[in-house]
């Protein structure tokens, strides 16, 4: 990654941070990559992820984006690009969902340096993350032909004996 990003651009710069971090907000900094045989595409595409998605999503406000350039890899096959996104949620438990459904490659919380959650808020939690496995688990099944998918089920009833 180029130390120099092509975009650098700060948002939601009146938000006042040492309240809403009072209030159980999560300040957190992630790294989101994308990778794609076309440049452009590519570039889209983190473009889409951050501007169309992620700055639209509740609970979320997005506070600075810096977009590095998009290369293409050493063997020529395709192109890889990665955004930083520094940015505050509503609390722990968005915080998770966002990581979730964005995947990024590397997450950092900046603040607080510790969380306290109730018994409802950890149910809550699982229940999401049961959620979104149970949906991806679903999607991943559906592109499966017949024969794939009988053979992963066969493949994971074994491993459960």
């Amino acid at each position: 990654m180029s130390n120099e990003p092509l975009i650098d651009r700060k948002l939601n710069e009146d938000i006042n941070l040492s309240k809403r971090l009072s209030g159980g907000s999560i300040l957190a900094r992630a790294y989101i990559e994308v990778q794609g045989n076309d440049q452009e595409a590519a570039e889209k595409a983190l473009e889409t992820t951050i501007f169309g998605n992620l700055v639209g999503e509740k609970y979320v406000d997005v506070l600075r984006v810096r977009f590095f350039d998009i290369k293409q890899d050493e063997s020529g096959d395709y192109f890889s690009g990665v955004a930083e996104i520094k940015f505050l949620v509503r609390d722990f438990r968005w915080f998770i969902s966002v990581v979730m459904r964005y995947g990024p490659s590397a997450v950092e919380i900046i603040k607080p340096h510790s969380v306290s959650l109730s018994l409802d808020e950890m149910h809550s939690i699982l229940a999401d993350v049961s959620e979104v496995s149970q949906s991806y688990a679903s999607q991943i099944m559906s592109l499966l032909k017949d024969d794939e998918r009988k053979q992963l089920y066969q493949k994971i009833l074994s491993e459960a004996d």
